[in-house]
């Protein structure tokens, strides 16, 4: 798998558009989710597309910038390339409605609807948590669970591994079965 999306992306740097297009379609849900986290829902395709405007630039160079070799770590690699763009993005938005008059009422009820910063720290702390805990699966049950975190179904995840969606589903069983042993130790006095 891991030479399977370093060759994928070394043919969109030899400009292949077949590359390209396999790019775009492997990982176009995986843009457009994250996009939708972070700006308002008629901002997300407009928003998509400056991600793939920014992956072409300057000769693909945020692909170039990709040293890594597994299906995972690119996945992470674009959900950050996409949260960024579209945070970028949220605070052009707010600096136009500002801009524009936005009303009081309004700004204030943004303000309200922020997470606080232990809200926040306690969120990060759980993930990071869990991620952990993925960590200490084999390679096979780690990519399965990353790819369900991100939000593909088991049949897309079947896909994209090139395996059988039975195996998909096993392999889920099984990575799910180890962190309960885990998490059902640590919990034990």
């Amino acid at each position: 798998m891991s030479d399977e999306i370093r060759k994928l992306i070394d043919n969109c740097l030899l400009g292949k558009s077949s590359a390209w297009q396999e790019l775009i379609r492997r990982f176009h849900r995986l843009i457009i989710g994250t996009c939708a986290h972070y700006v308002p829902r008629e901002e997300v395709t407009d928003t998509s597309q400056q991600v793939y405007l920014k992956l072409t630039e300057n000769d693909y160079h945020l692909l170039r910038k990709f040293k890594g070799d597994s299906l995972p770590a690119f996945i992470i690699y674009l959900s950050e390339i996409s949260k960024n763009i579209s945070m970028s993005q949220t605070r052009s938005i707010r600096r136009y409605e500002y801009r524009e008059g936005i009303s009081l009422d309004l700004s204030i009820d943004i303000l309200d609807d922020r997470q606080n910063q232990e809200d926040v720290y306690f969120a990060w702390e759980e993930k990071r948590e869990f991620y952990d805990l993925i960590e200490g699966l084999d390679e096979a049950h780690k990519e399965i669970l990353i790819l369900r975190l991100k939000g593909y179904k088991f049949k897309e995840i079947a896909e994209i591994l090139d395996v059988p969606l039975g195996t998909v589903l096993a392999r889920a069983n099984r990575a799910k079965e180890k962190i309960k042993k885990i998490l059902t130790k640590e919990i034990k006095p």
